[in-house]
């Protein structure tokens, strides 16, 4: 469908209501409604089987499924003009349609004008726009009759056309969801334009001068209600304070009640106009981090020799707007990120700047704190953006959140640096094969203290470069942020996670069988197994059915990776 003008919309609207044609208006199946009023035997039956009566045609108007039902976006008054076209046909005029309607709605038509051909319907009193594809609106083809303007979800950048000559008595403007930005748009918005405007609807534009637009408004004595939410300037920390003071007879602001103990909270905030920011402050609070298998555990099992001890650290990484020149490496990315690729190749934080992005964005990382069930990390950092539409395109856009694993490998500071275990010297071979037994028998029972004792003296040994790998990655969603909240919390679900060392457990599983089937065989351990007593031969067999009805025990179900982020506003 092309652009097109109001009264383009509107014809197309009235031949839809099919006020000439069946089952409204005079003809074969109602010809006798004119005759049913002169004579007094109006409850006689039709003589005429083609004629039906003014019940059953208006059922065919109102009844659901019906083939001449109106759509829901049309209004009561063009149902009633309907059903009045099947009782009195003769007085659906042209002129009478004109005067008829109180309320019009084009919604989603496309309209790209509106034309002079509205000032026909001189009665009209509320009239709804929204959904097309307006640019700009000529106040003086607008009814002087109304009262009721909504202009919301259209293309309107500029409020020049639309106080040419505005409508004398109108209460309601709405012009949410379109696309005014420039701060001079708001000397449009005073009482010299909209003397009598009581509610004013300017939500999700880009505003961003909360002062300049607060004093236009206060000149507007009548306005009671007011919804700038969605637009940058409310990201201001004194946003609701400052209006509320500012405009004394207020009594709704973004759909919230204004009530005497907030106005008494605020109360003389109007006159510090100049100790407020123009800046927004957001707080970035990292909680709970959980569900992430313990990497000691197998690591443990695999790694039989004293050295090197390996420790795990994990941080959780997230983006976040900055206030700097495209192109500029932000100081809070590590140098390992600059020159090193991530492990997942669709999270890789290395990409913060892209060509396609229109605000530039900075990592951020939590400490690296080590494995627990659950890693508190209780941490808050403040974030202040000075370019409030930027900012509103990053929260729409959503936080990138991820977790990080470093796995660092330790050694002696004496030990040659590609040693898998320190050098000892060695003395009698008595003191050796000694050495040798308690190192074999150190991997029992005594395998927790010596753990215990080289996690002690940490500090003391030599550490190699983190090994980093990606854990995993969300895109946070901030949309609330914009619409009014003032803070969101959301918990991230990085999946069940699979370590490097349960795969490698997994793959090696099926060769370890092999080989200790193999080893059986060799030993002979397999030909005496088959010249066992029935008795013997019943208890491994319980013992197998045993070890079998273990494993095929249910395990309980993983847990998925998880971590607790919250984003607010300073307010």
């Amino acid at each position: 469908m092309t652009g097109t003008t109001v009264s383009g919309a509107l014809t197309r609207q009235m031949k839809a209501l099919g006020l000439k044609s069946f089952p409204c208006a005079p003809g074969s199946w109602n010809k006798s409604s004119a005759l049913n009023r002169m004579t007094p035997c109006s409850d006689c039956e039709s003589s005429d089987p083609e004629e039906e009566s003014q019940d059953n045609l208006k059922d065919l108007l109102n009844q659901h499924g019906s083939p001449w039902e109106l759509d829901d976006r049309c209004s009561v008054e063009a149902q009633h003009i309907r059903e009045l076209a099947v009782t009195r046909p003769e007085v659906i005029t042209e002129q009478f349609i004109y005067s008829y309607f109180r309320s019009l709605r084009v919604v989603d038509q496309e309209v790209t004008e509106v034309d002079d051909g509205l000032l026909k319907f001189h009665s009209l009193e509320e009239l709804v726009l929204s959904a097309n594809k307006l640019q700009t609106v000529c106040s003086s083809n607008l009814p002087r009759t109304l009262k009721v303007l909504e202009l919301c979800s259209n293309h309107i950048s500029s409020l020049k056309g639309l106080t040419v000559n505005p409508p004398p008595a109108l209460q309601h403007l709405g012009l949410a969801y379109n696309k005014i930005q420039v701060s001079l748009e708001c000397k449009y918005l005073t009482a010299d334009f909209w003397p009598t405007l009581v509610s004013l609807d300017l939500s999700f534009n880009d505003l961003t001068d909360l002062f300049d637009l607060i004093s236009r408004l206060c000149t507007l004595n009548k306005l009671r209600i007011l919804v700038l939410q969605g637009n940058p300037l409310t990201f201001i920390p004194a946003y609701r304070g400052y209006t509320i003071d500012s405009i004394k007879k207020l009594c709704v602001l973004d759909d919230i009640s204004i009530l005497p103990d907030e106005k008494h909270k605020y109360d003389g905030l109007c006159n510090q106009k100049e100790s407020l920011t123009n800046k927004a402050k957001l707080f970035v609070h990292i909680g709970k981090v959980q569900g992430i298998p313990n990497p000691s555990i197998i690591t443990e099992q695999h790694n039989a020799s004293e050295y090197p001890i390996i420790t795990f650290n994990y941080r959780v990484y997230y983006e976040f707007m900055e206030d700097q020149d495209r192109g500029e490496l932000p100081e809070s990315q590590p140098e390992r990120y600059q020159n090193q690729q991530l492990t997942t190749p669709e999270v890789d934080v290395t990409l913060l700047n892209s060509p396609t992005s229109h605000f530039h964005t900075g990592l951020c990382k939590s400490d690296g704190l080590p494995w627990s069930d659950i890693i508190d990390y209780e941490y808050t950092k403040e974030h202040t953006i000075t370019d409030l539409v930027l900012l509103k395109s990053f929260l729409l856009s959503g936080m990138t959140v991820t977790l990080i694993e470093e796995k660092i490998l330790s050694w002696p500071p004496d030990a040659d640096q590609g040693a898998a275990i320190p050098k000892f010297d060695k003395k009698a071979g008595g003191k050796d094969k000694e050495k040798d037994k308690a190192r074999s028998s150190s991997r029992g029972s005594k395998a927790g203290s010596k753990s215990k004792k080289k996690k002690e003296n940490l500090d003391d040994l030599r550490h190699d470069p983190p090994v980093v790998r990606t854990l995993g990655s969300v895109v946070m969603p901030l949309e609330s942020l914009v619409s009014g909240e003032s803070q969101t919390y959301h918990v991230c679900n990085f999946g069940i996670l699979i370590t490097d060392t349960e795969q490698h457990c997994n793959d090696k599983a099926p060769h370890d069988g092999k080989k200790h089937k193999e080893q059986k065989l060799k030993s002979g351990l397999e030909s005496t197994e088959t010249h066992k007593t029935p008795r013997s031969s019943a208890k491994e067999k319980h013992k197998d059915s045993t070890i079998k009805s273990t494993e095929d025990e249910p395990q309980s179900a993983p847990i998925p990776v998880t971590a607790e982020i919250t984003v607010s506003f300073l307010h």
